[in-house]
């Protein structure tokens, strides 16, 4: 088993020449969010093959409520000591952005695709997130937004910010 001091994808052989994330050498609670990077940062056509000691079914699940038809998933092992899975950012799948309009008390709802960034006159400012991952649903962009009341003059909000603040960080990074 390999020592590492800090997770990193490392460059490996494999069939396809792409990085491998080995989860085995990396504590538990680092894993999930590490993998959650690593698809975000993604570009399409690109790929990684995870490594587990373990079926990362669930995992699965978790990207496709983050990710919807963002990403692939492909068993290259399964058991019984080891499973390799590929993931990769299926080509044409760009990240997009949505326009929301933020109410003083939090209420989200989408905007017009050309509605003016900023302060709407009504105590609501309209915002863009941006980098959301392709297939995702505007729903889920509307539900991790409840509640974000973003500092004065923040007008686009990265999508990983808010998977940051829903993963227990205060604001995803916002204010500060």
């Amino acid at each position: 088993m390999p020592t590492t001091t800090a997770p990193r994808i490392s460059q490996a052989q494999t069939s396809q020449a792409e990085p491998v994330l080995d989860l085995r050498a990396i504590p538990p609670y680092q894993r999930h969010q590490l993998i959650f990077q690593s698809v975000q940062d993604l570009t399409p056509g690109d790929g990684f093959s995870l490594v587990n000691d373990h079926d990362p079914r669930p995992l699965h699940h978790q990207l496709l409520s983050l990710f919807g038809a963002g990403f692939s998933w492909e068993y290259l092992q399964q058991g019984p000591e080891v499973w390799q899975v590929r993931i990769a950012r299926p080509e044409g799948a760009s990240a997009t952005s949505l326009r929301v309009r933020i109410d003083r008390n939090g209420d989200v709802t989408v905007a017009a695709a050309d509605a003016r960034l900023g302060p709407d006159g009504s105590g609501a400012s309209v915002c863009e997130v941006t980098d959301v991952p392709p297939g995702t649903p505007e729903a889920d962009v509307l539900t991790l937004l409840q509640g974000v009341i973003p500092p004065a003059g923040v007008v686009s909000i990265a999508y990983e910010r808010l998977l940051a603040r829903r993963n227990g960080s205060c604001c995803g990074g916002m204010c500060g």
